[in-house]
């Protein structure tokens, strides 16, 4: 069967804001889009520390232990309501872990990660109500081919740093930024099928498939789609066709 939808234009997916910067626990500015460093790793029993960005443009962390890994969804923050603790079960493969989150419902899910140089992705595959039944399943070959759709980028420090002084919207090129509205080829055959699993359950997170896979592009290409500065693609590209017909059009299928 052969889902129909029709959705949010692309626009809708660039955010403005205005920059800010975060204090870290010992007092030492962190950046958050103000070309500064980030602080050294930590040392001791953190065996990685990566970063990521929130949809809002915020700096997120993910240090992971031999047994655990910590997020917080604010770098510098200790607010406990943004800190999450996920526990390291057990090891299916080099890929894919069982993990355990006591706040989640089911709390157990088996995690993908994949290192490819400075770039971790990470996506919860799927989840259960114990070790036993998230491993039964996964290894029978459950896991939705739509799945890598729900990958989270997490950088290094040194790339994030990179990213930091590297251009923003208000910088793109019209070349990158058609390359990076040019998802169709991609994504049509797994959003297709996440539509027939899911469509009527959370239609919105296509928004979001979309707009990671934008964000992916933007950051191959040497920009930073999360930096706070601001822009009007309109404006800029007003006088561009081809331009304005990706950035108005509805996602249809």
């Amino acid at each position: 069967m052969r889902t129909t939808f029709i959705f949010f234009k692309f626009m809708a997916c660039f955010i403005f804001a205005s920059q800010t910067q975060a204090q870290s626990a010992e007092g030492e500015t962190i950046p958050n889009h103000q070309n500064q460093p980030l602080p050294p790793q930590k040392e001791g029993k953190n065996k990685e520390v990566w970063y990521a960005y929130s949809m809002s443009g915020d700096l997120m962390s993910c240090t992971v232990y031999d047994d655990k890994m910590v997020f917080n969804s604010l770098v510098g923050s200790e607010n406990e309501k943004g800190i999450s603790v996920v526990i390291l079960e057990k090891r299916l493969d080099s890929l894919n872990l069982v993990i355990r989150n006591d706040k989640k419902t089911p709390p157990y899910a088996v995690m993908s990660l994949r290192k490819n140089g400075e770039v971790l992705k990470m996506a919860p595959v799927l989840t259960g109500t114990s070790i036993s039944d998230v491993e039964k399943r996964f290894k029978e070959g459950l896991v939705p081919s739509w799945i890598s759709l729900t990958e989270q980028d997490w950088y290094t420090k040194e790339k994030i740093a990179m990213m930091e002084k590297a251009p923003g919207l208000d910088e793109l090129k019209r070349e990158d930024l058609l390359t990076s509205l040019r998802w169709r080829d991609q994504l049509s055959e797994k959003l297709q099928q996440y539509l027939e699993e899911k469509g009527a359950e959370r239609p919105f997170m296509i928004y979001r498939f979309v707009e990671a896979y934008r964000n992916q592009k933007l950051v191959e290409l040497g920009y930073n789609p999360y930096k706070r500065v601001p822009y009007n693609l309109h404006k800029q590209f007003e006088n561009d066709e081809e331009i304005m017909r990706l950035l108005t059009e509805e996602i249809k299928f």
